[in-house]
């Protein structure tokens, strides 16, 4: 794979890894992030790379994006939008348009901008929130969405225009459904089952409040594993209007997480406290496994079931704060990476 490409998002967990593979693949890249949920540090060693080049924009910023569009040596040739609100959970007294206008309006804008700079090959990053509460598990592609949440339903919006833009200005379009997606990489924004478990953990390592009934199971994938997903569908979907679950064909409790963080941290005999209800904020859906044969029958195939990369996740990310962080090791842990961080500010 070889191009020139714009990684909105790209300072996120997800986006910054991609950002990296798409360099060592022989990619010009153009990462675009307001910082606001990303990381500088994520990119920092990629910024002295050749082919590399960052914008602090904004995507409400119609001429941050024109820039990022525009960039590299004769403009962007494919998009990959992970640009995102990283904050699933919906807390009463919150604005109800944040995801509106961080997810879709936003990917409105990439869309209309591509439009009309003539780029026709857009990835993009949705989610398993789209599904909603399922019956049917494992969860397929054409089972119809129904989403609970604020999020889910811009989201699906987003899939909407993007197979509005796709049939109308003949796009190329790979739309990704991603399970939980887990790494070493902490976000700033959108705390996760992980890194809450840490911090309770920290402050009283004797107690832990899981929120709902600690019986909500949900698929994992590990970041880069994400990444080489994405890549591998677009270098080998057909042409056209793509649309894949990305994710392992199991799923991971709540409560085993839970187990998995006390574990690593040397802690044991802690005492579980449960805020009740099956899930764990307005909006949660509480149960879902995915059915990943689509992706499996187009060649890929993630190496590590959930418990396994959550466990990857952990071990990972032990190593990473050692050597950032003046914590003990003990605090240390990986936090959730899903959804992407976003280039957009509330």
């Amino acid at each position: 794979m070889s191009g020139r490409i714009l990684v909105t998002g790209g300072a996120g967990c997800i986006g910054s890894d991609l950002a990296a593979a798409l360099l060592g693949r022989g990619c010009q890249v153009t990462v675009v992030d307001n910082l606001s949920s990303g990381k500088w540090e994520h990119i920092a060693d990629l910024a002295g790379r050749p082919g590399f080049h960052f914008i602090d924009g904004d995507l409400l910023d119609e001429a941050a994006l024109e820039a990022a569009m525009a960039s590299g040596d004769g403009g962007v040739e494919m998009v990959y939008h992970l640009a995102a609100n990283p904050d699933v959970k919906f807390v009463p007294g919150d604005p109800t348009d944040k995801d509106l206008r961080q997810n879709t309006l936003c990917t409105y804008n990439v869309l209309e901008s591509m439009r009309r700079h003539g780029v026709r090959r857009l990835a993009f990053s949705s989610t398993s929130a789209i599904y909603g509460i399922c019956e049917r598990q494992p969860i397929a592609e054409d089972q119809a969405p129904h989403p609970i949440s604020l999020y889910g339903a811009t989201k699906l919006s987003c899939e909407a225009m993007i197979g509005a833009f796709q049939h109308l200005f003949g796009m190329d379009c790979w739309i990704f459904r991603f399970a939980n997606v887990v790494g070493p990489k902490v976000r700033k924004r959108g705390r996760t089952v992980i890194g809450d478990f840490i911090d309770k953990l920290r402050r009283d390592p004797t107690r832990l409040q899981i929120l709902g009934d600690g019986r909500q199971a949900k698929s994992y994938l590990l970041a880069e594993e994400c990444v080489a997903a994405m890549l591998f569908a677009v270098e080998h979907a057909p042409r056209g209007l793509n649309v894949f679950n990305l994710g392992c064909p199991d799923s991971l409790s709540v409560n085993r997480i839970a187990q998995m963080v006390a574990a690593a941290m040397g802690l044991s005999g802690v005492q579980y406290e449960y805020t009740g209800g099956e899930g764990g904020w307005p909006g949660d859906v509480p149960r879902f496994r995915l059915d990943v044969t689509a992706i499996n029958r187009l060649g890929w195939r993630a190496r590590y079931n959930s418990e396994e990369a959550v466990a990857l996740a952990i071990d990972a990310s032990l190593v990473a704060n050692t050597t950032t962080s003046h914590q003990p090791r003990i605090t240390s842990h990986g936090e959730l990476c899903s959804p992407p961080e976003h280039a957009c500010r509330p």
